[in-house]
């Protein structure tokens, strides 16, 4: 993660460097991509980054939890629905957001292509990081509509946590390798994913 040299820059300058890293990132996996792409982008001398940055690694994961940072606040309004209302109905809303949120950022849809394009090394950690992160918050409501009746008590909790996780990940990336999906076309998959799931765990 970032430096206090690279945390006491101006924001402007911090914006040059990290807008310049996103493009090379959304270009290039974390293996083949070039510090000195990024730093002629920035504008800034070679040997500053390393004043910044432990290396390209660190530099990739300050990116990567920048843009997750963004993504979180966006579907912030999804998680009033965790706690007042059933697994699915909150999953539904987060989907959607995040969905929305991914298809007005087009470059984050890059960013994911070629971190799951590339999985190794660093880009492993991230992805594991992901999954987990998304696993443990559906399995705490799936737990709890258990509890409370909503999803029958045959239903693997842990199994349908590992779907849904598919669905905003490698399932979402999948669909837009080869041709970019419409808000409306993500909600109306998305209308029937939750219809079928609705159906195999109530």
């Amino acid at each position: 993660m970032p430096t206090q040299t690279f945390l006491n820059l101006p924001a402007e300058k911090q914006s040059r460097v990290l807008a310049a890293a996103m493009d090379e990132f959304s270009l290039r996996n974390v293996d083949e991509a070039k510090l000195s792409n990024i730093v002629r982008s920035a504008g800034i001398p070679r040997g500053s980054i390393y004043q910044y940055f432990t290396d390209k690694d660190d530099l990739y994961v300050y990116v990567f939890e920048t843009l997750r940072a963004e993504r979180r606040e966006f579907t912030t309004p999804a998680f009033e629905y965790y706690l007042t209302s059933s697994f699915l109905t909150f999953f539904e809303h987060y989907y959607a957001l995040d969905s929305e949120f991914l298809i007005r950022h087009s470059q984050h849809i890059e960013l994911g292509k070629i971190l799951y394009g590339h999985a190794s090394g660093v880009s492993v950690s991230l992805i594991r990081a992901i999954k987990s992160r998304y696993r443990e918050t559906f399995l705490v409501a799936i737990e709890r509509d258990q509890a409370e009746g909503r999803i029958r008590p045959d239903v693997d909790g842990a199994v349908l946590a590992d779907l849904c996780v598919h669905f905003m990940t490698d399932i979402f990336i999948f669909q837009n390798l080869t041709e970019r999906m419409s808000l409306a076309d993500v909600r109306e998959h998305l209308k029937g994913t939750v219809q079928l799931i609705r159906r195999g765990i109530e």
